[in-house]
């Protein structure tokens, strides 16, 4: 057997038929930064972020619909009527009646008393 033209079974890249070599690969590009070091983009992720969560409240109300905020107001005891001083009066003058007009044993009553003109008058 004699031998065959073209070589021993190793080819080189030369030769016409094979596959084409890969390319070289692509330069990196680096991206310019900007002047405020990242401010610009962080304001507009903001932006973004605060928009999102809008329209996210706003899908959620038209679903569930609107929230409701309840806000109970408690109203103070209103002021001592002149009927509730009258009766603090003539607990006062029962006292000093009883007592023989003793001030002294009777000054729980006469402050009631005090305590009740001074709170009517305030709120009055």
């Amino acid at each position: 057997m004699g031998r065959r033209s073209g070589g021993g079974g190793f080819r080189s890249s030369s030769s016409s038929g094979g596959a084409a070599p890969a390319p070289p690969p692509a330069p990196v590009q680096s991206q310019p930064q900007p002047a405020a070091g990242g401010l610009g983009s962080s304001f507009t992720d903001g932006i973004a972020f605060g928009s999102g969560n809008a329209v996210g409240h706003r899908v959620t109300d038209a679903v569930l619909g609107p929230r409701v905020f309840k806000h109970e107001v408690q109203v103070a005891d209103p002021a001592p009527s002149a009927a509730s001083c009258a009766a603090s009066m003539t607990a006062f003058q029962e006292c000093l009646n009883v007592n023989g007009g003793d001030l002294s044993k009777c000054q729980f009553y006469m402050n009631m008393v005090c305590e009740c003109r001074r709170s009517s008058t305030t709120l009055a």
